[in-house]
């Protein structure tokens, strides 16, 4: 017979196993956490390798098909959803949503992260990544959307003043309390984004302020401002300058061409003075906010620009936003900022995208017309400019305004409904010479027909089937060379010619031509055409062709 002599010393033990248990218990979980932050993707990143430049997600080279809603819709979740509905059913893959600083800090210090959450979600939902736009201290040149508490408090946080000494919408760039103040809150932000979305990835990227700069004013004229107006050019911002005199804008280096080295801002930059020293004040301000939310989460950051708009003063545009007047000075200024991105309204969108197009900044569009006409620069952006992205503004227009919103919505759904497929293929073969826009109405003459070189071999011509339209929209595409002898031909509207450059007048020989679409890297065939069919023809609505031409 067993007798358990020593189970009166069992109690003395469990303290013990207790602590066995616990320590367990704590391996267990570190090791969980440890496994689910290794299986997590890496966090976006802008990879630069010489002049080229891609947003990488997942790993991979990734390009923003998107969209911008309207300014108000983050406060309402009705309006947020409907415009992600919109988003959702063009194709698109990524949304942009602004993130007001009044709703973040409604009370000092105090952050209430709903309408982030609300963001995050509502994208995740659609299918959709996000880039969420920071309202902080600048909102279209002014600062509508700081919180209440600083709009009252003048005294700590002072507007910029005019040159008679009237008080502008903006805060001052030399406000240093303010300054803190909105690095703080995007500091809150950031790390928010990062507890709620590690793992996940939803937010690819974040917009810093929107459309800085003082509006009204060329300068803040206050006393702290004039001081240092009247003061010597800071040497960082010409050894700068002076350093990188091959890459300067072209206004910049004219007004460099026959400046001092050294001098007040007058002496130096002449009649561009005060918009040049407004862009140094907000760059520097800028890179202060985005450097504070970058020690959080690393996102990439840039911020997007108000350009010039026609024969104005500065004032009537931004003053010290990053104009291609003052590209170099952001640049020189922010640092921390991985892109400024021009918000293209205009109709010579080719021209202001070569201008923020360098090999120290690739072209984003975070903004551009919600019209029929500049859907076709979806093509332009991605293949002539080897940008990372397109965003049209004002999406949910295509359910606020009827029969017109659904018109402009049908456009937009028809160009990235076959841009989509192809994100993947169209990233590869940036920056390769291998991307050929096809586009109606881009100068003189262009409404009727284009040629392409594609290779040493073969040329593409093309004749154009639509009615240029600029109102209704108008022909556009892409040929994208997969081989000497193997073509996607994508878009609508155009015929295609393939014309042999070598040896005797003639045209290619068509091997077959293939209706489709991609998944992945695979070609998915829907059908072969031949016969009367056997033709290279975009119909009026996008399609992609593959078509192989005989050696």
């Amino acid at each position: 017979m067993t007798t358990y002599l020593r189970s009166t010393s069992v109690p003395s033990r469990l303290p013990k196993v207790a602590a066995i248990a616990s320590a367990l218990l704590a391996l267990f979980v570190l090791t969980t956490a440890c496994v689910a932050k290794s299986s997590a993707s890496p966090i976006p990143t802008i990879e630069k390798k010489g002049a080229q430049a891609h947003l990488i997600v997942d790993g991979a080279p990734y390009l923003i098909l998107g969209g911008q809603v309207h300014n108000s819709d983050t406060s309402n979740p009705e309006d947020l959803n409907k415009a992600m509905d919109v988003l959702a059913s063009w194709q698109a893959n990524t949304v942009e949503v602004p993130i007001y600083w009044e709703a973040l800090e409604p009370t000092p210090g105090h952050y209430d992260f709903s309408s982030v959450d609300l963001a995050v979600n509502a994208a995740r939902k659609h299918g959709l990544r996000l880039v969420p736009l920071w309202f902080g201290t600048w909102k279209n040149g002014e600062s509508q959307y700081v919180p209440d508490w600083m709009k009252q408090d003048q005294a700590t946080y002072p507007r910029a003043k005019g040159l008679r000494g009237e008080v502008t919408s903006t805060i001052s760039p030399f406000s240093q309390a303010a300054r803190e103040a909105d690095a703080r809150a995007f500091a809150a932000l950031m790390q928010h984004i990062k507890s709620i979305d590690e793992s996940q990835r939803t937010v690819l990227m974040v917009q810093v302020e929107n459309e800085a700069g003082i509006v009204n004013t060329d300068r803040d004229y206050s006393d702290v401002a004039n001081k240092q107006f009247e003061a010597a050019v800071p040497a960082e911002l010409l050894s700068y300058l002076d350093g990188h005199r091959q890459q300067l804008s072209a206004p910049m280096a004219a007004a460099l061409s026959h400046a001092p080295k050294s001098g007040n801002w007058t002496q130096v930059f002449g009649e561009k003075a005060p918009e040049v020293f407004s862009a140094w004040a907000i760059s520097n301000y800028v890179n202060t906010v985005a450097a504070a939310g970058k020690r959080e989460y690393a996102l990439p950051m840039y911020v997007n620009v108000w350009l010039i708009e026609g024969v104005e003063r500065p004032g009537r545009w931004p003053s010290g936003g990053a104009t291609v007047n003052t590209l170099d000075v952001w640049k020189a200024g922010a640092p921390v900022i991985d892109m400024l991105s021009p918000d293209i309204y205009y109709p010579k969108f080719y021209d202001v995208a070569a201008q923020y197009t360098r090999s120290d900044n690739p072209l984003y569009v975070p903004e551009t017309n919600f019209n029929p006409y500049f859907a076709a620069f979806a093509y332009t952006t991605f293949g002539d400019f080897n940008g990372m992205g397109f965003n049209p503004f004002g999406i949910d227009d295509v359910v606020t305004k009827g029969d017109i919103g659904t018109a402009i919505g049908m456009r937009f759904q028809d160009t990235y409904s076959v841009l989509r497929p192809l994100l993947p293929l169209i990233a590869s073969k940036q920056y390769t010479g291998k991307l050929h826009p096809v586009l109606q109405g881009l100068a003189n003459g262009e409404d009727w027909k284009q040629s392409v070189r594609l290779t040493d071999r073969l040329a593409a011509n093309v004749d154009f089937t639509a009615t240029f339209d600029p109102v209704k929209g108008r022909a556009a595409g892409m040929i994208i060379e997969l081989a000497p002898d193997d073509f996607i031909v994508v878009g609508s509207g155009f015929d295609v010619v393939f014309r042999e450059m070598q040896g005797p007048l003639r045209d290619a020989e068509l091997i077959s031509i293939e209706e489709g679409t991609f998944q992945g890297d695979q070609w998915v065939r829907a059908r072969r055409l031949n016969g009367d069919e056997r033709h290279v023809s975009l119909p009026d609505h996008s399609t992609i062709l593959r078509v192989r031409i005989a050696k």
